[in-house]
C-alpha cells in the first residue's frame, strides 16, 4: 500500500494560542522550522495543541521590571538557532527574506499579521512610484515596496531597527534597489517634505503607540496620528504626474480599530483633495494550525486616483 505524503507545515505561521497554567496567554509560532513561544496578552481559554509546546526552540520570560521600550524579560533558548535565523515571505513575485531578532521586549521582528498587508502592497504598488514607508522598522513594507518596482524612502527612528531593515534588503537581494534609508522622526520628517514641496505616490503608516525620534522627539498616537496621516495626504496630493500608489494605515494600539483607521484616512484624503477608490478596512489577522482566527490590530488602506 502506498504512504500517504508527509503533511507540509506551514512556515511562518502562527501554531497555537491560549492560556499557560498559571493563566496567562501565550503564542506558538513557527520559523523556518523552530517554534518560538512567548507572551500573548489579554489572550485566554485553551490550546488546541499542547504537545506542540515542548518542542519550542525560544521561549520568552517576561519580568515584572519594564524599560522604556516596554515589558522586559529574558529568552531561553532550547534548541540551537541558527545565526543569522531568517524566514522567508512570498509576496507574489518575489520572496523576502526577515530575520528573527529576539529582543528584550519579547518581540522578534517579524509581524506575521502584517503578511497580508504586503503581499497587497507588492501587488498594487506600480513600478515608478515613489514611496514613503514610515515607523518602518525591519523594512518589510519597504521591501514589499521595491519588490514591486518602486523607489522608496523608509523612515525609522531606531538606527538598530535600520540596520536590521538593511541587512534584510541585503537577505533578499533587495539591496540595489533605490531605498533611502533615514534615520528620523517620523512626523518631523513629514513636515520638511510638506515646507519643501515634496511629492510621493503613496505612503505606509505603521506608528507605535507611542515612541520617541533620535533627538528626543515625543509621538503619541492619540495626539499625533491624525496630523501624521494629514500631512503625508498633502505629500501625496502635491505628488503631481507620479503614479498613484497605495495608502496604508496600521495599528496595534489600544483604541485605534480599523473603523477610526478608516475614518483618520477618508478625512485627511477629503482635506488634501485626493479621490480614492472605496477605503478597505479590518482586522490584521493571523490563523493558527487548529483554524482559529486572531486579531492581533488593525488596519485601513485605499487606492488614491490619477
Amino acid at each position: 500500500m502506498n504512504e500517504m505524503p508527509a503533511a507540509k507545515f506551514r512556515d511562518p505561521a502562527l501554531v497555537d494560542y491560549g492560556s499557560d497554567p498559571a493563566g496567562l496567554g501565550r503564542r506558538l509560532e513557527r520559523f523556518a522550522g523552530l517554534l518560538v513561544d512567548r507572551p500573548l496578552p489579554h489572550v485566554t481559554g485553551a490550546r488546541r495543541d499542547p504537545a506542540a509546546w515542548p518542542e519550542a526552540a525560544a521561549v520568552f520570560h517576561p519580568t515584572s521590571r519594564s524599560t522604556n521600550a516596554g515589558p522586559a524579560g529574558r529568552w531561553e533558548f532550547r534548541r540551537t538557532v541558527p545565526d543569522p535565523w531568517r524566514t522567508s515571505i512570498p509576496l507574489g513575485l518575489a520572496t523576502i527574506l526577515l530575520e528573527i531578532r529576539p529582543a528584550p521586549s519579547g518581540q522578534i521582528g517579524v509581524f506575521l499579521e502584517q503578511v497580508a498587508q504586503w503581499q497587497w502592497l507588492a501587488a498594487v504598488t506600480p513600478p515608478g512610484s515613489v514611496m514613503l514607508s514610515l515607523f518602518g522598522h525591519s523594512g518589510a513594507a519597504t521591501l514589499a515596496l521595491a519588490a514591486a518596482g518602486a523607489e522608496v524612502v523608509h523612515v525609522d527612528a531606531s538606527r538598530q531597527a535600520l540596520a536590521l531593515a538593511r541587512r534584510n534588503a541585503e537577505a533578499s537581494g533587495l539591496s540595489h534597489l533605490p531605498i533611502r534609508w533615514v534615520c528620523d522622526d517620523a512626523a518631523g520628517f513629514v513636515r520638511r517634505q510638506v515646507r519643501r514641496g515634496r511629492g510621493f505616490s503613496g505612503a505606509v503608516i505603521d506608528p507605535p503607540s507611542w515612541g520617541h525620534g533620535p533627538r528626543g522627539e515625543a509621538f503619541a498616537i492619540d495626539r499625533d496620528l491624525a496630523p501624521l496621516v494629514g500631512d503625508v495626504a498633502r505629500l501625496v496630493a502635491a505628488g503631481g504626474t507620479l503614479p498613484r500608489g497605495p495608502l496604508l494605515l496600521t495599528s496595534h494600539s489600544s483604541g485605534w480599530h480599523h473603523r477610526r483607521l478608516r475614518a483618520t484616512l477618508q478625512e485627511a484624503c477629503a482635506t488634501a483633495g485626493i479621490g480614492c477608490d472605496p477605503p478597505q478596512d479590518g482586522p490584521l489577522t493571523c490563523t493558527d494550525d487548529a483554524d482559529r482566527t486572531l486579531d492581533l490590530g488593525a488596519y485601513a488602506r485605499c487606492l488614491p486616483r490619477s
